[in-house]
């Protein structure tokens, strides 16, 4: 900096530290170095001229943040923060799936934190239930994403808030896929992640769709537990459930809850019971439809196949879909698919 602004470096610091006087001469030479405008009319010279030196010497980025706190908010909530909630949640949803947990949960805790206040302050009971559905949407996508990376604790405790915001909610479709995430968390222990499910599938307050969901992963749950007829019933449910009419179309939240996703599931369930060749034809029609902005997905499902394959002792094609998830691997940052990665990886490597 020195040497761009035409001053020996023992006289440009006493100008950054009030030792000497800022004269204009002293401002025009940096706007020429820096190509900028405007610092003559800054009402803080000298502070703006220290933190443009301090970035030119490669002063740590974070150190700009020092001080920074939220402007204080007060008076009543209404649609606006409600609608910025929702937002919230639309984007942490599109940054969780497109590039892993990892990536989403660093940088959820801000837009959490900030909606959970709202919460504290003074609004219509009308307004409450929609803020605490958008809280409870937005917490359930964040303990969604502290699950893909591996935090236990974290998820607990989100999945803990989103449950209680969104039985204070005004959404029972939001509610049951809550339930819903809940019981995937709790995959190791199959029967008590199938009761956490009960009776939601019947609930006719709950889209088709989620209803389809619902059933699909308690299908899963008790075939996991060993309970292959009622998995089977569960899926035939389910399937009836995707094929009926929704002129409504799904909540702004659940843009995820398409076609493809709930292929994916039912590809899940049949895996669960033994049934490869359905599993299979669910997986691959379910990787047909992910595109790009489903990148967690994607890997998720060519692993899938592949164990799938390895099952149906189809080595070469397991080994195909190892390969292809590897390569997917390199723009999704998730923890599960990388354990899952691992997984076919190390079965592949037995057999080579």
């Amino acid at each position: 900096m020195s040497e761009r602004v035409c001053m020996v470096a023992p006289y440009l610091s006493q100008l950054e530290t009030g030792k000497r006087p800022v004269l204009p001469r002293h401002i025009k030479a940096y706007e020429r170095a820096l190509g900028v405008e405007g610092l003559a009319d800054d009402m803080d010279r000298r502070a703006l001229l220290r933190a443009l030196a301090a970035t030119t010497a490669g002063e740590p980025l974070t150190r700009l943040l020092d001080g920074l706190v939220a402007p204080a908010e007060s008076g009543q909530v209404g649609r606006i923060e409600v609608s910025a909630v929702r937002e919230a949640a639309r984007h942490h949803s599109a940054m969780d799936l497109q590039y892993g947990g990892n990536v989403a949960a660093g940088v959820a805790g801000e837009s959490l934190r900030w909606a959970v206040s709202l919460l504290d302050r003074p609004m219509t009971s009308e307004t409450r239930k929609a803020l605490s559905s958008a809280v409870a949407s937005l917490s359930d996508r964040v303990a969604w994403s502290f699950h893909d990376a591996g935090l236990k604790y974290q998820t607990r405790r989100l999945s803990e808030l989103a449950i209680r915001t969104s039985n204070e909610g005004d959404d029972p479709t939001l509610t049951a896929h809550v339930r819903l995430n809940i019981s995937s968390f709790m995959e190791t222990r199959p029967i008590d992640a199938a009761s956490v499910l009960t009776g939601l599938y019947q609930d006719t307050r709950v889209h088709s769709l989620e209803r389809a969901n619902v059933a699909a992963v308690r299908a899963r749950h008790v075939g996991n537990a060993g309970e292959s007829r009622e998995a089977r019933n569960l899926l035939g449910l389910a399937e009836d459930l995707i094929c009926k009419e929704y002129p409504d179309g799904v909540p702004s939240w659940a843009g995820f809850l398409s076609i493809p996703h709930l292929c994916q599931i039912l590809g899940d369930s049949y895996n669960a019971i033994g049934d490869y060749d359905r599993a299979a034809s669910y997986f691959q029609q379910s990787l047909r439809g992910f595109g790009p902005e489903r990148g967690r997905g994607r890997v998720t499902l060519m692993v899938r196949l592949g164990l799938v394959r390895l099952a149906q002792g189809r080595v070469e094609d397991a080994r195909a879909q190892a390969d292809a998830a590897r390569r997917a691997m390199a723009t999704v940052n998730s923890v599960r698919a990388r354990e899952s990665l691992d997984k076919l990886t190390s079965r592949l490597d037995v057999l080579a």
